[in-house]
């Protein structure tokens, strides 16, 4: 069976950036950028016509923070997950780009092969951060983003297999040891799983399962 590529856009303002990341992702296997944009109104219209997997997003995207994009998009319940790269890092700008609906955070000066992590980490429906205490950062990030979610949002594919091992009895801190995760991280998931379900217990998370064929009866 064909493998399909992750299809990935490119909105940053810096064109050497662009050019460079766009050249190195091409040459990637299982990559393939199918969009790139310099501006935010650009970003808007690639995402909504080529339906990309991941977008790089820069955040100081001309003519709109990229912030707001990230938000904007986020706010047309789209599949695309984002990450940020920061052209020059600053300790706000991490928490900022999580509050937004971002999945990662990198900046200019991150090598191209962890920029790769970051959006496979996306894809995935995980969140990156760089740095030794870059997962306690961004449960500590996510929580409050966690908390305002709301019932009916997208289930992401981290989120479908934590049902499925829930599903199947497993607690939070099993869980996170068979996705290899952090037990924070877990619960993390977990929480976004059961607002995004308005489920009141496992027994909800289980019925999902078994209407979308997750698991069987």
């Amino acid at each position: 069976m064909t493998v399909q590529p992750h299809r990935l856009a490119l909105a940053l303002g810096s064109r050497l950036l662009r050019t460079t990341l766009a050249s190195w992702f091409s040459g990637r296997s299982g990559w393939k950028v199918v969009a790139t944009a310099r501006d935010s109104a650009g970003t808007l219209d690639l995402v909504l016509e080529t339906e990309p997997d991941v977008l790089l997003l820069g955040l100081e995207v001309p003519a709109m923070s990229g912030l707001e994009v990230v938000r904007r998009i986020r706010d047309l319940h789209l599949r695309t997950e984002i990450v940020v790269l920061a052209e020059r890092h600053n300790e706000a700008y991490p928490p900022q780009a999580f509050a937004a609906g971002a999945r990662g955070y990198v900046h200019g000066e991150t090598p191209p092969v962890e920029v790769e992590a970051a959006l496979l980490a996306a894809r995935r429906g995980d969140y990156f951060l760089l740095g030794e205490k870059g997962r306690e950062q961004i449960n500590e990030y996510v929580g409050p983003v966690v908390r305002r979610q709301r019932p009916g949002g997208l289930i992401t594919p981290r989120e479908r297999q934590l049902a499925c091992l829930l599903a199947d009895g497993y607690s939070s801190k099993e869980a996170a040891g068979v996705m290899n995760i952090s037990v924070k991280t877990a619960e993390t998931h977990r929480a976004s799983l059961m607002r995004k379900l308005g489920a009141r217990n496992v027994a909800d998370v289980v019925r999902y399962c078994i209407r979308n064929r997750l698991i069987e009866a």
